[in-house]
């Protein structure tokens, strides 16, 4: 039987919040404890073991965050090698953590402050929009998942046909 040679190799935290930084899609899964329910989306901002979001308050997503505020997140990037076309690799980061609104007035402005400084609000969005917000922080669309595990794996450029015993 053939067996495939590649060894992908960890992570270590310095890496994955290169990578975090830097990227800003994935997938996020949550779970009711009966069934799991993964949802693409972008994350606004990486910063001190927290990811921010921007997500609805209604839907199957919240139903399930509503049940159960553990949540997994996945960013992932697979490559093609620039000299080979049939060399691949790829790379992903999986975190682990708890899904929390945000409806402290305070956090909101300091969570518009860093959007700001990151570039996410065009000029004279942000007051606009933190507005409107803060007149109803219970009903805000603002999320944090607190990071409680990192994980992540690569595999730099290898040749499938090559690593094919």
């Amino acid at each position: 039987m053939a067996e495939l040679k590649t060894q992908s190799v960890f992570l270590e935290k310095p890496k994955i919040e290169e990578l975090l930084k830097s990227k800003k899609d994935g997938v996020l899964c949550f779970s009711d404890g009966t069934s799991p329910y993964g949802v693409p989306l972008t994350y606004t901002l990486y910063q001190d073991d927290t990811l921010y979001f921007g997500l609805g308050l209604s839907g199957r997503k919240y139903e399930y965050l509503k049940k159960n505020k553990k949540v997994c997140f996945t960013v992932f990037e697979t490559f093609q090698s620039k000299e080979d076309p049939r060399g691949r690799g790829w790379w992903s980061i999986i975190l682990d953590g708890e899904l929390l609104q945000i409806t402290d007035p305070d956090e909101i402005t300091s969570l518009g402050d860093m959007m700001e400084q990151q570039g996410i609000f065009p000029p004279g969005l942000k007051e606009k929009f933190l507005g409107a917000i803060l007149k109803k922080p219970e009903h805000s669309n603002f999320f944090k998942m607190k990071i409680t595990q990192f994980g992540g794996k690569e595999l730099p450029i290898y040749r499938p046909e090559k690593e094919i015993d």
